[in-house]
């Protein structure tokens, strides 16, 4: 856990820092551009993954732990990012409700903050997870097999 936190806080500052940006250009109402936010997370990832496995670590990591920190940093990104935005939605900008409803998943411009902040942490929750899944593919070779010690 102690080598995630690093990766995990800056994978949410990233996350905070895009959301930020694309509210200053005033294209917080493209719901496509949020797909970068796919990309943010497969850097936190990848470059948790990278140092873990091909730095040569002191420490044997294998590859359910290696799913584990990918879920570790997800669940600390994820949720640095949701409470960044529901302090966001309550206290700077409540308007930004009804761009959430008429430019997310839902079918509705009728939503509450909790339904949106449970919609966002989901959906955030599922991408990191499966492409932690993903990412351990591509790092499962550079897993010192059990055999080798």
């Amino acid at each position: 856990m102690k080598r995630t936190i690093p990766y995990a806080l800056l994978t949410g500052a990233a996350l905070i820092a895009y959301f930020l940006l694309m509210k200053l250009f005033g294209l917080e109402t493209n719901f496509y551009l949020r797909i970068f936010n796919l990309v943010i997370m497969i850097a936190g990832l990848f470059f948790l993954y990278r140092n873990t496995f091909l730095r040569g670590s002191h420490d044997r990591v294998g590859y359910l732990q290696g799913l584990l920190m990918g879920g570790q940093l997800t669940l600390i990104a994820v949720g640095m990012f949701i409470v960044f935005l529901g302090i966001y939605i309550k206290f700077l900008d409540p308007e930004f409700m009804k761009i959430l409803g008429n430019t997310g998943l839902w079918a509705t411009s009728n939503i509450s903050i909790t339904q949106a902040v449970l919609g966002i942490l989901i959906e955030g929750l599922a991408s990191g997870f499966i492409l932690s899944f993903v990412l351990m593919q591509y790092f499962k070779a550079s897993i010192p097999s059990r055999d080798s010690a």
